[in-house]
């Protein structure tokens, strides 16, 4: 994933956007084992999109994609059962959790957020794509 065409204040907007979202996102905070089985796409049950500005974010963490992960399934920054990205990681990683009684809450913020990612494209220039992670060609 090219970074050099997105200019770095629509990372800067993406960041500030991130820290608005875990602000927001605290009421419904809820604890993490770390065992990696959300980042096991196939196995869990769920797929993650991403946005080309997320995307490039991600591989801006300069942590090369596993292909053979993102193969079998799995998010291809997968680090034994820790994010190896963390703390460039998409949206819909920041607002997953396994337990799932904030869904209703959560899908609008994450419409509300995707959104707002949408217009900082929008206002860059960046094509607007979404893609599963593991279809990225990092």
């Amino acid at each position: 994933m090219a970074t050099a065409a997105i200019p770095a204040t629509a990372f800067a907007e993406l960041r500030e956007l991130y820290a608005r979202l875990s602000a927001e996102l605290e009421p419904f905070r809820r604890h993490c084992d770390a065992r990696g089985i959300c980042c096991n796409f196939v196995a869990h049950g769920h797929r993650l999109y991403v946005t080309a500005l997320e995307a490039a974010e991600m591989a801006n963490a300069g942590v090369p994609a596993d292909r053979a992960l993102a193969e079998s399934g799995s998010c291809p920054f997968l680090n034994g059962k820790l994010c190896g990205v963390r703390e460039h990681r998409a949206l819909g990683c920041r607002m997953y959790f396994c337990d799932t009684t904030y869904d209703e809450q959560r899908n609008a913020l994450y419409e509300k957020f995707l959104s707002a990612i949408r217009a900082i494209e929008t206002k860059h220039g960046i094509e607007a794509t979404y893609t599963q992670v593991i279809e990225v060609k990092f």
